[in-house]
């Protein structure tokens, strides 16, 4: 009965550690999709302007 009693208030952390963890988790997926996106949009600049460079010299 004692070692029931005394694991008791550790099975209260779960909740937050769960939600913690859910937490870190939402922050790191933000983080790197704020990142990639970041990338694709600067590959698409660079290919925006090599397509008017393009325009440029044929006209």
């Amino acid at each position: 009965m004692n070692s029931s009693v005394s694991l008791f208030p550790l099975l209260t952390f779960i909740p937050i550690i769960i939600y913690l963890g859910l937490m870190i988790f939402g922050v790191w997926f933000a983080v790197s999709l704020i990142k990639t996106l970041k990338e694709k949009n600067q590959i698409l600049k660079e290919i925006a302007r090599n397509l008017e460079n393009r325009s440029k010299e044929e006209i």
